[in-house]
């Protein structure tokens, strides 16, 4: 923050910030006293609202001559602010009381859909590290050459099918050998403790399942959005065709958001706004995400990407909600 602000310049830029994400227009000192029944001039509100443009935390908008947020103005927002809020507000996920722990593609797929609908932005929803539970079931099917559907049942009962390509074109026989080594060894095993006690191992067996393990790793890190088509109803993005598509090709080439993923997952970052964004073609956007945890342990997340003056006290309520919900049906599923 480049300054800090006192109780009057905060209310300031508190009802700058708030007229922006419910009115998404500019306007000027007189509609925003007269809007949130201020106890100041217009003389007063002109020259504050000029200091913190001059601190960097309001600029001019285009095609008027009111005042809108920088970047530097929603952070200080999001920071400073929603502490004093009230904490009364419920959002609306009826829609979660009737999912059922499945499979992970239907479950997060169902938790992306209610997100979006809810929230009107982008959902970004991680399905759970299944290598973060614990083995409860094993199966390899052979679909074709060198080609294995892997079905695996972690606690509390969560399933995990992923078709996986191998090098070698195993029979049904030496399958089955496998999936009753796995069980005999690692049932009740973290399935990360499982491949690194395989990958320590010398045994032909325990190495071609850690062959298996690692191609179903790599298949593990899947991201879910929904609700693309909320972004058609922003202005600075029907407009500006060349952002939007920006937007979709990260979204389309979803390598791209890997980064993102790890710096949520790994560091805890929830709240990434603008340049913070680790990634050139959204930075003009806001990510807002709540990770979801079992015992603990950190399994996935869900969040939402959308303009900057998106509804942050909704957002950030509803992914909270939404990732409890989300943890009280793991426990349940045990």
């Amino acid at each position: 923050m480049k300054a800090e602000l006192d109780e009057r310049y905060l209310t300031v830029l508190n009802i700058v910030v708030e007229n922006f994400i419910n009115y998404k227009e500019a306007v000027g000192s007189r509609v925003l006293i007269k809007r949130y029944n201020l106890p100041f001039s217009a003389a007063t509100m002109r020259n504050i609202m000029s200091d913190l443009e001059e601190m960097g935390y309001l600029k001019h908008s285009y095609i008027s001559s009111g005042k809108i947020p920088t970047e530097l103005g929603y952070k200080v927002y999001v920071q400073h602010l929603l502490e004093k809020k009230r904490k009364s507000l419920k959002p609306r996920l009826k829609q979660i009381d009737n999912i059922n722990l499945s499979t992970i593609e239907d479950f997060v797929s169902d938790i992306s859909n209610i997100l979006s609908n809810s929230c009107g932005l982008i959902s970004m929803v991680s399905s759970p590290n299944i290598f973060k539970l614990k083995l409860k079931d094993i199966s390899l099917i052979k679909i074709g050459s060198n080609k294995l559907l892997c079905a695996v049942i972690a606690e509390p009962s969560v399933v995990e099918t992923k078709i996986i390509e191998v090098a070698k074109d195993y029979s049904e026989s030496e399958l089955n050998d496998i999936v009753q080594f796995l069980s005999e060894n690692y049932k009740g095993w973290e399935l990360e403790k499982i491949q690194e006690d395989l990958e320590n191992s010398l045994s032909k067996s325990r190495q071609e399942c850690d062959l298996i393990f690692k191609k179903l790793k790599e298949k593990s890190k899947a991201l879910y959005f929904s609700g693309v088509q909320n972004l058609l109803k922003e202005r600075e993005f029907y407009e500006d065709y060349e952002q939007l598509n920006k937007i979709l090709d990260v979204i389309e080439k979803r390598k791209h958001v890997s980064e993102i993923v790890d710096l949520i997952l790994k560091n805890d970052e929830k709240i990434l706004i603008g340049n913070d964004i680790p990634n050139e073609k959204l930075k003009g956007m806001s990510l807002i995400a709540q990770p979801y945890y079992l015992d603990n342990v950190k399994l996935g997340f869900v969040g939402v990407l959308g303009p900057m003056n998106l509804n942050y006290e909704n957002v950030i309520y509803t992914l909270d909600l939404l990732s409890k919900k989300i943890e009280k049906l793991f426990k349940q599923g045990r």
